[in-house]
């Protein structure tokens, strides 16, 4: 799932309805839509569409997708120092065309479904300096760093549509309580996902409601504000820790990367930027290392086990040649997420992804390892990646002399770590697939951008293990085929 790879960080509605001196009403809108061809789908046992009666096939998937969100938001200058603000959305999607492409399709037959989204209230209190402290209830956005962990309370599956784009962010309430400074920024907060199984045919996450916080040590950017925004930072460390308070148990979250929640205890230190830049060797600011380590620990698990050991952690070191035609940036990205070797363990050591976000810092290539395999078949759980980038933004401008064009080839080495772990015959090697991704994007401005990309990906033995694996019961097997494609467009655009 891509996450929104062209979703705003945080819109904020700019058309102004209402202004006077103290007191500021906007309106906003944001669309966006995408489109996808998928040539022998899941290595050529292609797509399953749902029906009463049974099921649909489909080998070569093409589908598209359309969102729309309006906002409106608003702020008081109080005459005691501090403001107020709000803000409510709405989100509008649909899927059409065949559906996403999973083995089971979770978006066939034309859903669509208007969601309200954001409904928050809060007050933004000045301290000292460039310091302030702020306090936001209700139903909100909120991510720590780039989201390997913490950033989606919502997806779009089932009725609800747009899956692949997944424009939908906002937690519910009760809030968080933020301390933005000059080096340190803290967050307090008590929240639950937006999750409805109703809605997603039982593809949603397990509801969750949970308490936590985080601190980092930051840097900020020459005229950024890293308290404020994770892309100002130039580096940075965080300690985040949470315990779920209450989570839904059952049948129905049991398997890979839905380890059982209720009283687990989560904690991740993650890090990134560039952080071993020294004056002395210039070469140093070019360096770039990010990382993150998750650890999922529950001693009061259910579903038949009598606890939950897990973890992930992902290494991600790179360099800018800025000296070189179009600033090349290369990085490799090593990913494991944890699994077990007995599927019938009563510890589970298979990985939760909780609310993973995408990821992507430079272009394509966040944490979905791949557009084919990674969006449509590997679990996240009980796997390794081993993931190549390079990408340039070369010396061009084609419709204003500030636009922007980023290229990008991306590469993926799938693995399992145990297939027996994953129900997969015993005997079946490890290797699920090599992908290859290009990609080029295109923002005109910050309110208006696109992409193109395509890929294809190469199965092994774990890729094909899978593929069969998930054709539905009672459906005969079909020819595996060694490749498979994807083609695929998006748009995005703030008014």
């Amino acid at each position: 799932m891509s996450a929104g790879v062209f979703a705003a960080p945080k819109a904020y509605a700019d058309i102004s309805l209402f202004s006077r001196k103290d007191i500021t009403i906007n309106a906003a809108l944001d669309i966006g839509g995408d489109a996808f061809y998928f040539p022998n789908a899941n290595f050529g046992t292609g797509s399953y569409a749902p029906h009463k009666s049974g099921y649909s096939r489909t080998k070569n998937v093409t589908l598209a997708e359309l969102y729309g969100q309006p906002m409106l938001s608003g702020t008081w200058q109080t005459p005691w120092g501090f403001s107020v603000f709000g803000l409510v959305s709405a989100i509008g999607s649909t899927t059409l065309g065949d559906g996403d492409a999973e083995s089971v399709s979770q978006t066939s037959g034309t859903p669509r479904q208007v969601n309200l989204e954001d409904a928050n209230l809060g007050v933004k209190i000045p301290l000292n300096g460039k310091r302030r402290l702020i306090i936001e209830g209700g139903r909100q956005r909120f991510q720590i760093d780039d989201g390997f962990l913490m950033g989606k309370g919502a997806y779009s599956s089932g009725e609800r549509g747009a899956w692949w784009y997944a424009p939908r962010f906002a937690f519910s309430g009760p809030g968080v309580l933020k301390y933005e400074g000059q080096s340190i920024r803290s967050d307090v907060f008590m929240l639950e996902n937006n999750s409805n199984n109703r809605q997603t045919y039982g593809n949603d996450k397990p509801e969750t409601k949970f308490v936590g916080f985080d601190v980092t040590l930051f840097r900020s950017k020459p005229g950024g504000d890293g308290g404020s925004t994770y892309g100002d930072r130039a580096a940075y460390v965080t300690l985040t820790y949470f315990y779920v308070r209450h989570a839904d148990k059952g049948a129905a979250y049991d398997y890979s990367n839905r380890a059982d929640r209720q009283g687990m205890s989560v904690t991740a230190l993650s890090w990134g930027g560039t952080p071993f830049a020294m004056k002395r060797h210039p070469f140093t600011k070019n360096v770039t290392f990010y990382g993150n380590f998750v650890s999922e620990q529950n001693s009061h698990a259910g579903n038949g086990y009598k606890g939950v050991s897990a973890y992930a952690v992902y290494v991600e070191p790179g360099y800018t040649f800025a000296n070189l035609p179009w600033r090349p940036h290369v990085f490799y990205r090593y990913t494991r997420f944890s699994g077990g070797k007995n599927p019938h363990s009563r510890t589970k050591h298979n990985y939760d992804t909780f609310f993973l976000y995408d990821g992507a810092r430079y272009t394509y290539g966040g944490y979905w390892p791949g557009e084919i395999v990674g969006n449509n078949m590997s679990p996240l759980s009980n796997m390794e990646v081993q993931q190549f980038d390079i990408t340039g933004v070369p010396p061009v401008h084609l419709l204003k002399k500030d636009d922007e064009l980023k290229l990008g080839l991306h590469f993926y080495d799938l693995a399992y770590l145990y297939p027996t772990g994953a129900g997969l015959p015993a005997g079946t090697k490890r290797h699920m697939s090599d992908e290859v991704n290009v990609s080029a994007e295109y923002a005109l401005d910050a309110n208006t951008s696109g992409a193109i990309a395509a890929g294809a990906a190469f199965s092994g033995p774990g890729g094909r293990a899978l593929a069969k694996d998930g054709v539905p019961a009672g459906q005969g097997i079909p020819r595996i085929h060694g490749v498979s494609g994807v083609l695929e467009v998006y748009f995005y655009k703030h008014f």
